[in-house]
């Protein structure tokens, strides 16, 4: 199966609505999530919770895989607002857009919006990434 073309940075406009990724946060994907941070925290599986992070995770994972940034790009600051709690066997769709883009002399930054909704189209989690391109 060919891999999906990634959008170049140059061109990226501010307002640029990446295509939407949808995820199920199932009993499995979770439990990997939790091994590859080394999350202990019983509350998680006593409760069916998901960690807030893991909504992050997945978000970050389909923005990754539709634009192609250039090498020695520098992932420098994220702003994450947690709006509700995700539970185990809940669906989320992943949103991002452009909000910003400089391209001054030799700097070049990005900051990107990030949106998660869940099954019930409620706001999950919403933020704002930033990356230094050379």
């Amino acid at each position: 199966m060919a891999e999906p073309v990634k959008i170049e940075y140059f061109q990226l406009m501010v307002g640029f609505e990446f295509p939407p990724q949808s995820y199920s946060l199932d009993l499995a994907s979770v439990e990997l999530y939790l091994q590859a941070t080394r999350d202990n925290a019983e509350f998680y599986r006593a409760g069916n919770l998901v960690p807030p992070m893991a909504a992050t995770a997945y978000a970050m994972t389909s923005l990754s895989q539709a634009v192609a940034l250039p090498a020695g790009t520098i992932h420098v600051s994220q702003e994450l607002d947690f709006l509700k709690t995700l539970k185990i066997g809940d669906y989320i769709t992943c949103c991002s857009k452009v909000s910003r883009k400089v391209d001054r002399g030799g700097l070049r930054l990005m900051n990107i919006d990030i949106r998660v909704i869940n099954q019930n189209a409620e706001i999950v989690l919403t933020g704002k990434v930033g990356f230094l391109l050379p």
